[in-house]
């Protein structure tokens, strides 16, 4: 009983503390969210880069490192490079299809779709945080 009355309670909370909301802190926390994303959009690029120079030069990679297997080695650039590519489409689309104007809803409305706005970017920045990671382990590989 206690537990029930205990999550009764946080849920009214939640709810009370959303409809008192105003949009535009909801909305400021979205854009500065969007911002430190964006800062990691200099990374996802430069990856993509330096991938795209190890790829050309595939041929001086051989020579730099004899043991590697150039073939395989092609394959898992091109699908490393592939992933930062689809991270950063997303960050493109999400940030075409962002309508930071609400003309026409209520406060409410708003909120809820900041908030879901907010879900977006965040699942953005983990994609980019996973791939960033994940790519620059493997750009050492290289000392790149």
């Amino acid at each position: 009983m206690k537990k029930i009355t205990g999550i009764l309670l946080v849920v009214a909370t939640f709810i009370a503390c959303q409809q008192g909301t105003d949009y535009k802190v909801v909305r400021d926390d979205v854009m500065k969210f969007h911002d430190v994303v964006m800062a990691d959009h200099g990374i996802i690029v430069s990856n993509q880069m330096k991938l795209d120079t190890l790829l050309r030069d595939l041929k001086g990679l051989k020579e730099t490192f004899p043991e590697v297997d150039t073939l395989k080695e092609q394959r898992v650039m091109n699908a490393l490079k592939s992933e930062l590519i689809k991270a950063e489409e997303a960050m493109n689309d999400w940030m075409h299809q962002f309508e930071p104007d609400i003309t026409g809803k209520s406060n409410e409305e708003a909120v809820k779709y900041f908030e879901a706005e907010k879900k977006k970017i965040a699942g953005i920045d983990s994609v980019y945080k996973q791939e960033i990671k994940i790519s620059n382990e493997y750009l050492t590989k290289f000392k790149k």
